[in-house]
């Protein structure tokens, strides 16, 4: 009996933690898909390349707002407990992403709508690098120690879970509707469902278990300042660790499906479908890659992970170049495993690394710099690279630099699958 009230006390944080992760990214899937067709509505050279650029220049701007994210609910999760910054920011992210399917486009009111786009982009990517870090700061402190980067690894495998489910609505909706229904008004189907998402997620969130009474001793000065105070050299150090994987994750979820179609080596369905094979590659591999790191340790994984982007990230570029279906398929999905070795370990050993006290600040700030200003604008900088140097390989030197960059940090970063948290 006390074992099975031991298994519903750690499933039901699992499982609460990884359905806002679900809905949260759930969003950025449909961003990646849809960001062709977002630049034709909201911008005035939707359909060029100034149209793509400018696309991905919001979805960067939300990105890089996820630092203000993670901030902002790390604070709150220190402070005053994950469970309510965990239902906080799913709100958040509901209310945002609603709002943007509600949106008049570019033709029907002119600058006004891509500055509310921006605005509700800036607000979902705030929401977001509040829920991925204390979702997983809270999951893996209710963990058993032997198994917390599987544990961790179903907070990625979630967020990946929603970038899929987000694929694959975008895929459904090409499916459905021709190319001027989806201009005209479907596209906005897929962002209202998130109101509906967001409501149940909060429900569930509210029956959590209490989190542990704060310490007194930690309130005499706010979390934040005491983790950029005591902890500055490893919160440089995490982002740079992070650099190449997400990066990489990035370009694999949203870069490279227009940049297939944009280089015409498929077309737009083909893509999508190559896209969506990257992403499932990405969901399968997540949980056995957190196995595999609570087995061997974090640092391996992530090594073996970034030295094999360094070195087969150019050649599998090269191979793309081909035309086939078949071969950038096999390339995407390829390409999609080897990043996906060392993501979830990453994650949760980032998170290891910082005391419970500010573990949620000091992993908010950190992590979202990896993904938010690295990751997030790695699409963006892939695209301005190939335009501006007319060679579609850039994007691989690209991977390549920031994959060396988080090989040397992890080089200078303690084990701590053996550890217990402090």
């Amino acid at each position: 009996m006390d074992a099975m009230k031991r298994g519903r006390s750690r499933s039901l944080p699992l499982f609460a933690g990884i359905s806002g992760n679900l809905m949260e990214w759930y969003d950025f899937g449909l961003y990646g898909v849809l960001a062709t067709t977002l630049g034709k509505l909201f911008f005035p050279d939707g359909g060029g390349f100034i149209g793509l650029l400018s696309v991905y220049g919001v979805f960067a701007a939300g990105y890089v707002a996820r630092v203000a994210g993670g901030t902002l609910f790390g604070h709150i999760g220190d402070r005053f407990g994950r469970r309510r910054a965990l239902l906080l920011s799913v709100l958040v992210m509901a209310l945002a992403t609603f709002f943007v399917g509600c949106l008049p486009t570019f033709e029907s009111i002119g600058v006004i709508a891509p500055v509310f786009f921006t605005i509700f982009r800036l607000l979902q990517g705030i929401s977001v690098g509040g829920e991925f870090t204390t979702s997983l700061s809270y999951t893996i402190e209710n963990a058993p120690e032997n198994r917390r980067a599987l544990h961790g690894s179903f907070t990625a495998m979630s967020a990946t879970a929603g970038i899929l489910l987000g694929s694959g609505t975008g895929n459904l909706l090409f499916s459905l509707f021709t190319d001027e229904q989806i201009l005209d008004w479907a596209w906005r189907i897929p962002f209202l469902l998130s109101l509906p998402m967001g409501i149940l997620i909060a429900i569930l969130r509210r029956v959590l278990p209490a989190d542990p009474p704060i310490q007194a001793d930690h309130q005499k000065k706010p979390p934040l300042v005491r983790v950029v105070w005591e902890h500055p050299g490893l919160m440089i150090r995490g982002a740079l660790l992070g650099w190449g994987s997400m990066a990489a994750f990035y370009l694999a979820a949203v870069f490279l499906s227009s940049f297939l179609v944009a280089e015409h080596y498929l077309d737009q369905k083909n893509a999508l479908l190559a896209q969506t094979l990257a992403i499932s590659v990405i969901f399968v591999f997540t949980p056995i890659a957190g196995h595999l790191a609570d087995l061997f340790g974090r640092k391996m994984l992530v090594l073996i992970s970034l030295i094999s982007c360094v070195l087969f990230g150019f050649p599998l570029f090269l191979a793309l170049k081909s035309g086939s279906e078949t071969v950038d398929f096999l390339v995407m999905g390829v390409f999609s495993f080897l990043l996906t070795l060392g993501l979830a370990p990453f994650q949760v050993w980032l998170a290891e690394q910082f005391p419970a006290s500010v573990r949620a600040s000091g992993l908010g700030i950190s992590y979202n710099c990896a993904a938010g200003v690295f990751g997030g604008t790695a699409p963006l900088i892939a695209t301005a690279l190939v335009q501006i140097s007319g060679n579609p390989l850039m994007p691989a030197i690209f991977i390549i630099f920031a994959c060396l960059v988080s090989i040397a940090m992890a080089l200078s970063m303690k084990e701590t699958v053996d550890q217990p948290l402090q």
